[in-house]
């Protein structure tokens, strides 16, 4: 009964620390985007133009290198 409730506080616990982990991921993708954003929803990014969701795609692939202008 012990072990039961120790493997369940255990899970629980990394459940907790993932999310938050993530969700402080996904505000410093953001941040970066905002960062480059032309102030008219579009992004300027490897000297290239592109809509905001034209760039989470390719920050999800990790295709934007020269980000810092």
């Amino acid at each position: 009964m012990l072990e039961t409730l120790v493997c369940v506080l255990v899970v629980v616990i990394y459940l907790i620390a993932s999310v938050f982990n993530a969700d402080g991921q996904s505000a410093e993708k953001n941040d970066q985007l905002d960062q480059m954003d032309d102030g008219m929803g579009n992004v300027i990014a490897d000297g290239e133009h592109m809509t905001r969701a034209e760039a989470e795609d390719a920050q999800a692939r990790g295709e934007l290198y020269d980000t810092y202008y």
